[in-house]
């Protein structure tokens, strides 16, 4: 027989969190102070990688949409938990009660 152990449930975590609407505001909020952030440093730190001068707007652009993507994969975190409700999984009966 195998012992069970105990592992932080991030799913259940997220949702704990996620529901309280400042909770959710406030991370928004620091998501979006991050993309400007990144968005600065990014601006200053391609001139000084080497690229060729014709090709800095280029790699500008794409450093841009992969900082898009990333602050908006981050957004849908507690957008998605406060627009839904918890799925227990298929195997609920072998889960701790009450975990979300």
């Amino acid at each position: 027989s195998i012992q069970p152990v105990g592992v932080r449930d991030i799913y259940a975590l997220e949702f704990q969190i996620f529901k309280n609407p400042l909770w959710s505001l406030f991370y928004i909020c620091s998501v979006f102070v991050f993309m400007y952030h990144y968005y600065v440093g990014w601006k200053k730190v391609t001139p000084v990688l080497g690229i060729p001068k014709a090709h800095i707007w280029r790699v500008e652009l794409i450093g841009y949409a992969i900082g898009i993507t990333m602050g908006l994969v981050y957004i849908s975190f507690p957008l998605y938990v406060m627009a839904t409700t918890p799925f227990a999984g298929y195997e609920a009966s072998i889960q701790t009660p009450g975990r979300v």
